[in-house]
């Protein structure tokens, strides 16, 4: 007789370095110039998520983008930037993805998925007294 458990993660990351699975080596990095690795964040679940990367106390990893949705079996490209300002030697860092299913809320029932993050800008032109209020 056999017995086991199984389940599905309905976050996980595709395409890290080195084929891993929940584990991203940058290799190593010269002082003072940024690196980058980029890997993808899959949402296999169902429902829609909110994602936010909490990279704790080192300020030397940059997410992008750091906080964002993510819509039900679809995916966004991460991109962490690593730039340290003196020799550092790290092993097994904590930079945690946190995640939380959300509902969209829109005017109409038939309104698509909005997708947003924080890399997403508009630019526009102001004139110098609207820059003085939005300021």
């Amino acid at each position: 007789m056999l017995i086991g458990e199984g389940f599905e993660e309905s976050v996980t990351f595709e395409g890290l370095p080195e084929g891993l699975e929940d584990e991203l080596n940058v290799g190593d990095c010269v002082i003072g110039k940024a690196k980058a690795v980029t890997f993808q964040l899959v949402n296999n679940g169902e429902k829609d998520v909110k994602f936010r990367w909490n990279q704790g106390d080192k300020d030397e990893f940059r997410f992008f983008p750091s906080v964002g949705h993510l819509k039900s079996h679809s995916s966004k490209n991460i991109k962490v930037m690593v730039k340290g300002t003196k020799t550092v030697k790290y092993e097994k860092v904590d930079l945690v993805c946190e995640t939380q299913v959300i509902e969209q809320k829109h005017d109409s029932d038939d309104a698509a998925f909005s997708d947003w993050d924080d890399t997403m800008k508009t630019l526009r032109m102001v004139r110098p007294t609207e820059y003085k209020k939005i300021m």
